[in-house]
């Protein structure tokens, strides 16, 4: 063909005929748009050399290919996000999995289908190909679309979802974890997806979930036997598994307070007030400790925590408001422990946090007062004084 030919083509239509609609042309077309491009001292390569990339819910960035694909060799978090967008405007956007790596694609703006990639290495093989516009549809493999997908779990326990993926990868199902970044969650819960009539994979949530029943009723006969070893291991189980629950962490506090191993009672015990802020996932009952004190007389089940620590509006800045009379257990427990251990951070934030919260201004500023004594830089404490100073 003639160059006048291409005379009302800009560049940019030259150089998306012989990239991404090469497909479209037959061989003799494009070679002369090649010559036309060459006329025109424009290196498609070159033209293309301009990228972005977001990193999960950041604010997308230009770069070169060579500085995108940088980014893509880097560890990327568990469930955290990496889109990419080449010149004219088709995102892959990557999500790192337990043992793999998600991949959506998008044209334009339109979601078109996802599938997983093996590794690291092969992320890279297939960005490069995206993202220099070559062919890398082969490298796809299975595809799937997520929006026929049923959510299989929704918690706010990263540790308790990593679980559950990790039984269903070693079980060969596919499965991806929505964060609240795409989900939009409310409440900030990560969920888990599973192809819709998913059987398989139900049958090993309720495997899981039959486990860990049976460990909690494993953790009651411990305690009426006075198995306190057998006791503190069963919950020490229960806690890795990350529930939501500050029950588990109660009765693991309070075996382990019991044993004399102290500090960890205080970690157990400062999981267990932060936990009572927010509505729980699973519910294990509270037991009542051998003694004085205890959950268990004035609850049978964890009911839904957050409802009782929400601010409440109604309630004036200068009145307490009443909290559950397991939050004060909590908070009895850390009070004796930090007698024991009075140089201890957690255990004056939680306090200072749990006394904040029901309006208790004078005993908030007391624990505030103590965490900066211990560290003068502390951001938290610093800004709660200086709020009360300022009234």
């Amino acid at each position: 063909m003639q160059p006048d030919h291409f005379a009302a083509y800009h560049d940019e239509d030259l150089v998306r005929a012989l990239t991404l609609e090469r497909a479209n042309y037959q061989a003799p077309h494009l070679a002369s748009v090649a010559a036309e491009l060459a006329r025109r001292n424009v290196d498609p390569q070159a033209f293309i050399d301009q990228v972005e990339v977001r990193y999960h819910a950041d604010a997308p960035a230009t770069c070169t290919i060579a500085q995108a694909l940088a980014k893509a060799s880097e560890e990327l978090p568990l469930w955290h996000l990496l889109a990419f967008t080449h010149y004219f405007g088709d995102t892959l956007v990557v999500q790192r999995e337990l043992r793999s790596y998600l991949v959506n694609f998008y044209r334009g703006e339109e979601y078109a289908f996802s599938f997983f990639v093996a590794d690291n290495q092969a992320l890279q093989d297939l960005l490069r190909r995206f993202l220099t516009l070559a062919d890398w549809d082969h490298l796809a493999g299975t595809t799937y679309q997520l929006d026929s997908w049923q959510p299989l779990l929704r918690t706010r326990s990263p540790r308790y979802m990593q679980k559950i993926a990790t039984a269903l990868a070693d079980e060969g199902l596919p499965s991806t974890v929505q964060t609240p970044v795409l989900s939009h969650d409310p409440r900030g819960q990560l969920t888990l997806l599973v192809p819709r009539h998913a059987s398989a994979a139900i049958a090993v949530l309720h495997k899981v979930e039959d486990h860990l029943s049976t460990l909690r009723d494993q953790a009651t006969a411990a305690f009426a036997a006075n198995d306190r070893d057998r006791e503190l291991a069963i919950y020490a189980e229960l806690a890795a598994y990350g529930l939501n629950n500050p029950a588990i962490y109660y009765n693991l506090g309070s075996a382990l307070a019991e044993a004399g191993r102290y500090a960890e009672a205080a970690t157990s015990f400062v999981e267990a007030a932060s936990l009572s802020l927010t509505a729980l996932d699973i519910q294990v009952p509270f037991q009542s400790r051998r003694g004085a004190g205890g959950l268990g007389g004035t609850f049978g089940m964890v009911g839904t925590l957050i409802s009782a620590l929400k601010p409440d509006e109604k309630t004036p800045k200068d009145e307490q408001r009443e909290v559950p009379d397991y939050i004060e257990d909590i908070e009895l427990q850390l009070a004796h422990l930090l007698k024991r251990l009075p140089q201890d951070l957690n255990i004056l934030h939680a306090l200072a946090a749990s006394a904040a919260i029901r309006h208790d201004v004078p005993r908030a500023r007391e624990h505030y007062r103590q965490i900066i004594e211990i560290n003068p830089a502390d951001e938290t404490a610093k800004h709660y004084l200086a709020e009360q100073a300022g009234e």
